[in-house]
């Protein structure tokens, strides 16, 4: 898996891990439009699918979509998104990534088994139209309009990072007994010359 999608996805599976069955469904205080764990799960899972059904679509018509000149708000979103890796917050959902609640309620590790299923799904879509279309663009986004696969990378990138943070304020609100998570010391980071903090940069 591309390394910044396997490096999102291991840290939303963190944030899930701790939870049983019936604390993802709860909503953050008890407010029944604030999304569960579970929805936030499921949202991202329907997302991964939709950019896979749009990708494979392109490689069976075998030929990238149109070029259009993307729209003031499409480049607006884009320097956003992309550029600077900031998710506009409260921002809506698109209608096809709504939780819809088809779901069997799952515990976190069920949960991240099967985001682990659909995010392999879409990089192998992805890797797929690479290898196809190159640096051409190959599906077309509702809000950015058409990316090329290393913005479809960096969209998915950016939009999990957003999703993780949501997750940690639930999780933390649900079980504030668990122990933080250990950091690793300075001065084991600098002797292995591990970076603190990676930057989101694609290939």
């Amino acid at each position: 898996m591309y390394v910044a999608l396997e490096r999102v996805f291991r840290q939303i599976e963190s944030e899930l891990y701790a939870l049983d069955a019936e604390t993802a469904q709860l909503h953050p205080r008890s407010l029944a439009y604030k999304w569960t764990a579970q929805q936030v799960a499921e949202h991202l899972i329907l997302s991964y699918q939709s950019t896979t059904k749009a990708l494979r679509s392109r490689l069976d018509k075998g030929r990238p979509p149109r070029a259009k000149k993307p729209t003031w708000l499409q480049w607006s979103l884009k320097c956003m998104i992309l550029g600077f890796g900031h998710l506009p917050q409260g921002a809506p959902a698109l209608d096809e990534t709504l939780p819809s609640g088809h779901l069997a309620p799952m515990d976190g590790r069920q949960l991240g088994e099967l985001l682990h299923d659909e995010i392999r799904a879409m990089d192998q879509a992805l890797e797929a139209c690479r290898r196809k279309f190159g640096i051409e663009r190959v599906a077309v986004h509702p809000w950015l309009g058409p990316l090329r696969v290393d913005q479809w990378r960096r969209f998915h990138t950016v939009h999990g990072l957003h999703h993780v943070a949501q997750l940690h304020a639930i999780v933390a609100e649900l079980l504030p007994a668990l122990p933080a998570t250990p950091h690793v010391s300075a001065p084991l980071v600098e002797k292995l010359q591990i970076p603190v903090q990676r930057s989101l940069t694609y290939k």
